[in-house]
């Protein structure tokens, strides 16, 4: 089935490509911040960051079914993370995170089941619509989750904030399509989210803020024009519409993972 590149479509697509996909090009401050100092260093960490990024990708062409769950469920964990940490508590961290993540990934697949799974198709060139009937799990999970959050809120009162978050989220996604609703999120929630966090930090304890632009430039050129490269290439063999699809979503997942360990794990344990 062949889908038209639609006006909404593409806003969706220019949202995440420009906005959405250069907030991980902060991860080179973020490496200076975390330990990755001189020359030296810096550049082992750029070679760790594109082995795991090419290991991804060549993960996702071979079991991309395997590649498509394990992205969604670092996606849940990443969001999850970055929303716990706006709150700025040092409690229910799992529940928050787990919340926000379930509901963010569920949330859009919910209201746009069957364009979800186009998508999911196109991502993974099979047939997997078997799997549709199971999905019951994660929407009463989900819907779980926010109960318990609502509960949680009656004893902390920064939680009440998210409730009204949540609330609007779900609205974004009913009245959305999954790609614009993503890139609605992804932009302007978790983006904002990240650089708020990250940017105070990067200028309270990097004395060299030269660096952090001049690095952040780069790396953004280089995913743009990494990015139309691609979708140049493959437009040659596929759609527009699945070139960039597969450029962004595959583009993320092999993104993801790097900027994961080094964000949630190195440095959320110094600056929670």
């Amino acid at each position: 089935m062949l889908v038209d590149l639609t006006i909404l479509n593409i806003i969706s697509f220019l949202l995440i490509f420009f906005i959405g996909l250069p907030h991980g090009s902060f991860d080179g401050a973020v490496a200076s911040l975390v330990g990755f100092n001189n020359r030296t260093q810096f550049l082992q960490f750029i070679l760790y960051y594109l082995i795991l990024f090419f290991l991804v990708i060549l993960f996702w062409l071979y079991f991309p079914i395997i590649a498509l769950t394990i992205f969604i469920i670092m996606t849940i964990a990443h969001f999850g993370l970055c929303d716990w940490t706006h709150f700025n508590i040092n409690k229910y961290k799992y529940s928050v995170s787990f919340t926000y993540g379930m509901t963010v990934i569920f949330g859009i697949i919910f209201f746009n089941e069957n364009q979800s799974f186009l998508i999911f198709e196109y991502l993974t060139n099979n047939n997997i619509y078997l799997i549709q009937k199971y999905f019951f799990i994660p929407y009463f999970l989900t819907s779980l989750s926010i109960i318990y959050f609502i509960y949680l809120s009656f004893f902390e009162k920064k939680l009440r904030k998210g409730i009204v978050e949540i609330f609007f989220l779900l609205l974004f996604f009913y009245f959305f399509d999954p790609l614009l609703s993503f890139a609605i999120y992804f932009c302007f929630f978790h983006t904002y989210k990240h650089l708020k966090h990250l940017i105070n930090n990067v200028y309270l304890n990097l004395t060299n803020k030269y660096f952090v632009i001049y690095s952040t430039l780069i790396f953004t050129a280089i995913s743009w024009i990494g990015g139309l490269g691609i979708v140049y290439y493959l437009v040659q063999n596929l759609s527009l519409y699945e070139s960039i699809l597969k450029v962004i979503f595959i583009g993320l997942a092999a993104l993801t993972l790097p900027h994961m360990l080094l964000v949630d794990i190195v440095y959320r344990r110094r600056f929670k």
